[in-house]
């Protein structure tokens, strides 16, 4: 029995020594993204859809000093210029994926909190599909999949007329 218990504590430690480590991690990785901003701000301001696009990563999506709203006003900015990169990044936002590589705590916050509008997710999937984004054309078939007749009918009124859809991460998630 005492060596069964010892065998929890040492997985607890390591658990929590990990998380630990992985938190100084994430801190580090916070500070590097958010010291990039300043790199791009010059270009994205003048329209060019590469700048706006990497600023709005280097935004998204958690931790200090990040604000998805932020983010997704720059991925909009780049998305309606017809930026693949963009759009699908708006659709992981819309698809409620604000982290690409969540924390524990992160996933607890994004399934919880996360709204998905599958419609708009889907709209945004499919254009990166059509400008050549690698990973869009399956997410698209798979957001596609999902859609009610009505959410269908809905995406293609939206398509039609996408350059005036608005993405605001707000409407997923809320005032935050």
């Amino acid at each position: 029995m005492r060596s069964g218990w010892n065998c929890a504590g040492a997985i607890a430690a390591a658990l929590l020594i990990s998380g630990c480590v992985g938190a100084s991690v994430s801190g580090a990785t916070y500070a590097v993204r958010a010291s990039q901003r300043g790199d791009f701000e010059p270009a994205a301001e003048r329209g060019d859809p590469d700048a706006q696009y990497r600023l709005g990563v280097l935004y998204c999506c958690m931790g200090p000093g990040f604000s998805t709203q932020t983010a997704t006003e720059w991925l909009c900015r780049s998305a309606h210029q017809d930026y693949g990169p963009a759009q699908f990044e708006l659709g992981r936002i819309y698809a409620g994926e604000i982290a690409r590589t969540p924390t524990p705590g992160q996933q607890i916050v994004r399934a919880v909190s996360a709204q998905r509008d599958a419609v708009k997710s889907h709209v945004w999937f499919q254009l990166a599909a059509t400008h050549g984004h690698e990973r869009s054309a399956e997410r698209a078939a798979a957001t596609g999949a999902d859609l009610t007749e009505q959410e269908r009918s809905a995406a293609e009124a939206a398509l039609a007329d996408w350059r005036n859809m608005p993405c605001r991460y707000d409407e997923v998630f809320g005032e935050r």
